[in-house]
């Protein structure tokens, strides 16, 4: 395939615009590392072009005069008879083409990011946004989102650092878009979370309902996630770390205000409780992870405290000493198989 053609498919991809069929030959096409590299420095560029002020105009004419002349002249001085002078020709025009088209994009991102850009940051408590839209968003702790105060023509895009948890208006003819990280999540109209702290090496994406793509801009992946659909993205390694279905919905206790486990395994639920109320949990006797749990709890009404009571008792703990503000050691402790 042709850079050119190459070089269409990414731009089709960073505008969302892909179908099914060209984002299964681009996939294709990025597990060549010299495409890739491609791929990377257009990305690059076109991430690069929010950060100009908007009344920055660039001369595109001018700029696609300059090309052609230059083109002109590449014609004019490389002998078509020789192979090797050849394919370095058309290597300068697919670079050309390949100029072109972030000057197009350019254009493009300065026509959308003249619309205002809000930003809300969350430090100790979940907050609650409504778009102009109509779509819902909470944000969860010590997470950030950049929103526009409306939304362009072809898309409704925002960005987030952190937590939060969606529930989009639906708009067949405008795709809902998320930037968390290298995760792209695009939706029509569903309610799902997303989590990605820059400081954990691991992202999550959990649907309540509806149905989402989920896309690593990087080429890694394109994953379609239904309702119940949990998926675990390794930032660190770029790729799927695990994709299962969550029943319960634990991942949404925070927004939700619901904990529920059955013959869970204590490993799970210890990270539950610990995203939930955003403490830290020392088992003394290790062997308790593996113990199957159950239980209901209602996060806001019944409180940590109580929770802790409760699991005191079920597994036998001596006793749960609190540390400081966030940490907790749960001493001895065994299953009640």
């Amino acid at each position: 395939m042709k850079e050119e053609n190459l070089i269409e498919l990414i731009h089709k991809r960073l505008t969302n615009a892909l179908t099914f069929d060209e984002r299964e030959i681009l996939n294709i096409l990025l597990k060549d590392k010299v495409n890739q590299r491609l791929a990377q420095q257009i990305e690059a560029t076109w991430e690069k072009s929010f950060d100009y002020r908007n009344d920055f105009s660039p001369n595109v004419e001018l700029g696609l005069s300059r090309l052609k002349s230059r083109m002109k002249e590449e014609e004019i001085n490389f002998p078509k008879i020789v192979t090797l002078q050849k394919n370095k020709f058309w290597l300068r025009i697919s670079a050309a083409a390949a100029i072109i088209m972030i000057g197009c994009l350019f254009t493009f991102n300065q026509l959308r990011s003249s619309l205002d850009w809000q930003k809300i940051t969350v430090s100790d408590t979940a907050k609650d946004l409504i778009l102009d839209d109509g779509s819902k968003i909470s944000i969860n702790e010590e997470s950030e989102l950049k929103y526009p105060l409306e939304f362009s023509f072809e898309e409704r895009r925002v960005k987030l650092k952190g937590e939060a948890f969606f529930d989009i208006a639906k708009n067949p003819t405008k795709p809902f878009i998320i930037e968390a990280g290298n995760l792209r999540i695009r939706v029509l109209g569903t309610s799902f979370n997303v989590r990605n702290y820059g400081n954990e090496d691991l992202a999550e994406i959990t649907v309540r309902s509806g149905k989402v793509e989920v896309t690593d801009i990087t080429g890694g992946f394109t994953q379609i996630l239904e309702a119940n659909d949990q998926l675990i993205f390794d930032k660190k390694r770029m790729k799927v770390h695990d994709f299962s279905k969550d029943d319960n919905l634990n991942a949404l206790a925070w927004w939700s205000g619901e904990l529920s486990f059955k013959s869970v395994q204590m490993s799970k639920v210890k990270l539950a409780i610990e995203r939930t109320y955003n403490i830290e949990l020392e088992f003394t006797n290790s062997n308790i992870l593996n113990c199957p749990y159950t239980i209901s709890n209602h996060v806001k009404s019944d409180g940590l405290e109580n929770f802790l009571d409760v699991l005191e008792t079920a597994l036998a703990f001596e006793e749960i000493k609190k540390l400081n503000n966030r940490k907790y050691q749960l001493i001895g402790g065994r299953c009640n198989y």
